[in-house]
C-alpha cells in the first residue's frame, strides 16, 4: 500500500516553522522548548528544541523508488546529492528529495541502510539500520539539538544526535552509530562518475515540489540564514563553508577530537593529504573543482597498513594509488592492483556546515592552520 499524506500541507507547516525560527534567530533569546522532553539524556535538554512539524511531520520515506540517470532529469547540475556504495550498488540520493523527508529506510545489497540528511548544518550520512541483531527503521522526531536532526528509531523510541552519531535518550542510550562512507558532490560530478548510478526518483507517495529549494535557494550559500541560535560562533571560517569533518573517538561528545578540511581548500585536481587526527593516521582525499571528499584510515579493513597514497588525476572515481601499485576509488575499494576487491577502513566523517561542526565541536581544528 503506498503511503499517504493524512496531515495538513506541509508547506504551511515549514512557512511556520520558518517564521518560528526566524523570530528566535532574530530575538537571540534563550530557547528553552524542552517541554515534554522526559528522562535521562546525554545532552542538555535545554537545548533539544521542538522543531515544528512534530513526530514524523517531517515524513520519512521507507519505500525508496530509484531510476537510472536517463530519467533524472529533474536534477539540475548544480544541485547535490547524497553519493553511496555498498558493495557493487552505488545509488544516489538527491537533496531536493532528502530536503523534504530527510531520512530514506533503504536496502542495499543486502544491508539495511538509512540515508540521514539534516538540511539545516548540511550533514548527510549513512546508518547501519541493523541494532543489537534486529532491524529496525528511523524516523523524524521533531526534535533538534544545536540546528541538527534529532531521529529516533522505530523499535526502541530511543533519540539519536546525528552528528553526535550515537543515541542520546532511551533504551539505547550511548549507543553508537555504525555508518556507511557517503560522498556528497554536485550532480553534475557525480553522474559522470557513476553513469549507471541508481538516483532516487521524485516517487514517493507524498505531494512535494521537489523542484523547489525547500529553504530557499540562498540557504546553502547565505551566512546569515541560521533558524535557531548557535551557541559557538566561530568566525575561522565563513558559517555555511562546506567542510568534511573527521572524528577521532567512538564518543562524539564536545571532547571528542576533531578536525575540519574546507572543500575549497583542496586542490582543483585530486589532492590527497596524510594527517594524524588523535592517536591516528588518516588519508584525507578531495577536490574543490569536483566538489568531492573523503577521508580513510591508513588501514585496509583487514589491518593492513598502508603508509603512502599518491594523488591520481583524471580517473574518477579513481583518485589514488599506494606504492604497491594498488588504485582506490573515491568510496576506498581497491579497483585494481593486488589487493583488488579489498577496501580502506572508512574514518568517522562527513560533509557538513562549518557553523554546525564548530557549534557541536568547540575544539575542532581546521586542516592548514597550525600544521
Amino acid at each position: 500500500m503506498e503511503k499517504t499524506d493524512s496531515n495538513p500541507p506541509f508547506s504551511k507547516k515549514l512557512l511556520a516553522l520558518f517564521g518560528l525560527a526566524t523570530i528566535f534567530a532574530v530575538s537571540s533569546c534563550n530557547i528553552t522548548g524542552n517541554q515534554g522532553i522526559d528522562g535521562d539524556w546525554l545532552i542538555p535538554t535545554n537545548e533539544v528544541v521542538d522543531g515544528g512539524p512534530g513526530k514524523d511531520g517531517i515524513p520519512s520515506i521507507d519505500r525508496p523508488d530509484f531510476v537510472d540517470v536517463s530519467e533524472a532529469g529533474f536534477i539540475p547540475d548544480e544541485r547535490m546529492v547524497v553519493g553511496v556504495r555498498v558493495g557493487n550498488e552505488v545509488r544516489a540520493y538527491p537533496h531536493q528529495v532528502l530536503d523534504w523527508h530527510e531520512i530514506v529506510n533503504d536496502e542495499i545489497d543486502g544491508k539495511h541502510v538509512g540515508i540521514i540528511f539534516c538540511p539545516l548544518t548540511g550533514t548527510g550520512q549513512a546508518w547501519n539500520r541493523e541494532v543489537n541483531g534486529s532491524v529496525t527503521e528511523l524516523g523524524v522526531s521533531g526534535l533538534l539539538f544545536r540546528n541538527n536532526l534529532i531521529v529516533y528509531d522505530r523499535n526502541t523510541d530511543s533519540n539519536w544526535s546525528q552528528m553526535q552519531l550515537r543515541s542520546v535518550n532511551g533504551d539505547l542510550m550511548g549507543l553508537n552509530v555504525e555508518t556507511y562512507p557517503v560522498v556528497e558532490t554536485n550532480w553534475a560530478t557525480w553522474k559522470q562518475i557513476y553513469p549507471d548510478t541508481k538516483v532516487h526518483s521524485t516517487n514517493t507517495g507524498f505531494s512535494r515540489n521537489y523542484s523547489a529549494f525547500t529553504y530557499g535557494s540562498d540557504f546553502s550559500t547565505n551566512h546569515n540564514r541560521i533558524l535557531f541560535p548557535v551557541q559557538n560562533d566561530d568566525n575561522r571560517l565563513q558559517r555555511k563553508v562546506r567542510v568534511l569533518g573527521l572524528i577521532d573517538s567512538a564518543i562524539g561528545d564536545e571532547d571528542a577530537v576533531v578536525k575540519a578540511y574546507p572543500i575549497n581548500r583542496f586542490e582543483n585536481g585530486i589532492e590527497v593529504v596524510h594527517d594524524r587526527v588523535g592517536s591516528s593516521d588518516y588519508v584525507i582525499v578531495g577536490s574543490s573543482s569536483s566538489d568531492i571528499s573523503a577521508a580513510f584510515h591508513n588501514r585496509l579493513e583487514d589491518g593492513t597498513v598502508v603508509n603512502e597514497f599518491t594523488a591520481i588525476q583524471d580517473a574518477l572515481p579513481v583518485v589514488m594509488e599506494d606504492t604497491a601499485g594498488n588504485r582506490y576509488d573515491i568510496f576506498g575499494y581497491v579497483v585494481e592492483g593486488p589487493d583488488e576487491g579489498k577496501k580502506l577502513e572508512h574514518a568517522r566523517s562527513y560533509t557538513g556546515y562549518w557553523y554546525a561542526w564548530a557549534d557541536f565541536f568547540p575544539n575542532i581544528e581546521i586542516y592548514g592552520d597550525n600544521d
